[in-house]
């Protein structure tokens, strides 16, 4: 999939292009665009590849609305040969006076899926972003499966953020997860947003924050990012 939009007059040049996933406009202005996502695939196997590609011009504002979450489950019964892991991979990239805004829904690895997820976002000069993911280990009653996520931000500088965790919900470790099964994170880059306690302020204008839980509905970054979201564009 592929997302990329660019300042016009009377309305924003917006780029779709249709992958795993499917994106869809919902509104635009002459800087501003909101775009909804939905799978074009009904589900994320072992060995899926999905490749997502953003683009947020100068100047511009670009909201990404998940419209469903994503389940992966494995491709085999646990006995039989073993698949390479799904892929799910983000570049995001805004320019400069740009904003990124994307609240994503939860990503659900059932059990005995494995899962690679990596989110590359790179920041110009002015450029702002708050993102939201959302991991969850199985589906009701799962333990779940593993996955492997990583997190890299850049600016002009270099390198503001690089993160590693990888979970497994058959082997929990103290110290990560747990017996916790999701982990909720609220990214913003590029400016100062107004954090909480325990939140993790970055060198960088930038924040981290994090939720731990036993269910989705637990967590309560939901009005963090609503805050966070009109803090990027303001």
């Amino acid at each position: 999939m592929r997302i990329a939009v660019a300042a016009g007059g009377p309305r924003a040049r917006v780029e779709l292009v249709v992958g795993s996933l499917a994106p869809r406009l919902i509104s635009r202005g002459a800087r501003h665009v909101h775009v909804g996502v939905t799978a074009a695939e009904m589900l994320l196997l072992d060995g899926d590849t999905v490749e997502v590609s953003v683009q947020v011009g100068p100047g511009c504002v670009l909201h990404i609305e998940d419209i469903g979450g994503t389940v992966a489950y494995p491709r085999r019964n646990v006995a039989d040969q073993a698949s390479p892991p799904a892929r799910w991979l983000l570049d995001l990239q805004v320019a400069r006076g740009g904003v990124l805004l994307w609240q994503g829904l939860p990503f659900v690895v059932a059990g005995a899926a494995d899962v690679v997820r990596h989110t590359t976002l790179t920041l110009a000069e002015d450029a702002r972003a708050v993102l939201r993911e959302t991991l969850v280990l199985g589906r009701h009653g799962e333990r779940g499966g593993r996955v492997r996520s990583g997190l890299e931000i850049h600016d002009d500088g270099g390198p503001v953020l690089l993160e590693e965790l990888t979970v497994d919900g058959e082997h929990p470790e103290p110290g990560v997860l747990g017996d916790r099964r999701v982990a909720d994170t609220l990214l913003a880059a590029g400016f100062r947003p107004p954090s909480e306690q325990g939140d993790l302020r970055l060198e960088a204008p930038g924040a981290l924050a994090r939720h731990l839980g036993a269910a989705t509905h637990d967590s309560p970054l939901d009005e963090r990012f609503q805050r966070w979201a009109a803090a990027a564009e303001s």
